[in-house]
């Protein structure tokens, strides 16, 4: 049952979808809001959380790009304006603000309410505090004040018979939730999309059942798109690479959220366990010789190693279909897209680890 149309997404949802307000939820997101069928309510703690997270992997990513222009230092003399281009020096400052400028154009679009914090009853705050509850946790410390604040704004923003949800799968929010009954929890906002489409449209449930229905083929599909993946290792395990790719031995239970629905498509969404090996090899240190003088081991022979990992991605799949009679019929998807594999797919096997999950 949808208790509300309005939404409040907290900032780790944000950063577990990795920064991208462009992915499948939240552009269906965009898309209700922009219809006035939901509302977004956020709050300028929120704000400043995600703006500070852009700015960290920002600055991240200019640390792995100078990195490698350290290294690759030879290609930057040669004649490939492709390879020029990795050269190019671009102010750091102009990077942080187009940055910011992609979550300042979603919450535009979403016509986001950002509440301030000034209407939060600072007792309040000190009480929830001082008397370890929710979103405060046993041994948690001045971390939580952010959350907090966020829940009370909120609050001092709903009228007393409002209702919001929250999406977040912090534990202490979701306790919050649990003691205020203005506050509904939802974990993701895949799970919020699914409450939405199952309260609008009765349909829901026939798409749902098309992924019941057509499982194997489906994980089949997972099963090919994830294999022809780049692979790389990330250990500490130096010039180790993957060989060959992965091998997927496992998917587990697929569980769909219907993020938009209309009369001839729909977007779903779900989050998915899968078990792979891989196989990395590299030079063997193990049985390589420490040259003192020069502070480095030696190697002569390399080795490899094989792991089974387990790894939940994120799957997209757009629908197409007719309904004739009140059935969903001539249902075909456009494949399947797993946005975390866009740069590869990243591996920590080290060179004396059995197992690494």
């Amino acid at each position: 049952m949808l208790e509300t149309r309005k939404v409040f997404i907290d900032t780790q949802s944000f950063v577990k979808a990795g920064l991208h307000f462009d992915g499948a939820a939240f552009k269906s997101f965009r898309k209700y809001c922009e219809s006035n069928e939901l509302f977004h309510v956020s709050t300028s703690v929120v704000e400043r959380e995600v703006k500070s997270k852009i700015q960290g992997a920002v600055k991240d990513a200019l640390n792995a790009i100078q990195t490698f222009r350290r290294k690759a230092r030879l290609l930057a003399s040669l004649d490939d304006y492709k390879i020029k281009g990795l050269f190019e020096e671009v102010p750091d400052q102009d990077i942080y603000e187009k940055s910011e400028e992609v979550f300042d154009e979603f919450m535009e679009r979403c016509s986001t309410a950002v509440v301030e914090a000034d209407g939060v009853n600072v007792e309040k705050l000190l009480a929830l505090y001082f008397d370890k509850k929710p979103p405060f946790g046993d041994g948690k410390k001045k971390s939580e004040f952010p959350d907090a604040i966020s829940v009370l704004s909120l609050k001092s923003h709903l009228n007393e018979d409002e209702k919001i949800y929250v999406v977040s799968d912090d534990v202490d929010l979701k306790v919050f939730c649990d003691s205020d009954p203005q506050f509904v929890s939802v974990e993701s906002l895949d799970k919020l999309l699914d409450i939405y489409t199952t309260h609008t449209n009765v349909r829901h449930e026939q798409v749902k059942q098309y992924f019941v229905i057509n499982e194997t083929v489906i994980k089949a599909k997972i099963k090919e798109f994830l294999e022809d993946c780049d692979v790389y290792n990330a250990s500490t395990w130096e010039d180790a690479e993957v060989d060959d790719g992965l091998t997927v031995t496992h998917i587990g239970d697929i569980e769909p959220s219907v993020l938009y629905i209309d009369d001839e498509e729909s977007q779903i969404a779900f989050d998915v366990d899968v078990e792979f090996e891989v196989t990395v090899t590299g030079p063997d240190f193990n049985n390589g010789i420490y040259d003192r003088e020069d502070g480095r081991v030696y190697t002569f022979d390399s080795t490899s190693r094989s792991s089974t990992i387990t790894t939940t991605f994120t799957v997209e799949v757009f629908l197409h279909y007719e309904f004739i009679d009140g059935e969903l019929v001539n249902a075909e998807d456009d494949g399947l897209y797993i946005a975390e594999t866009a740069g590869g797919i990243e591996v920590a096997v080290e060179e004396n680890e059995l197992d690494w999950r």
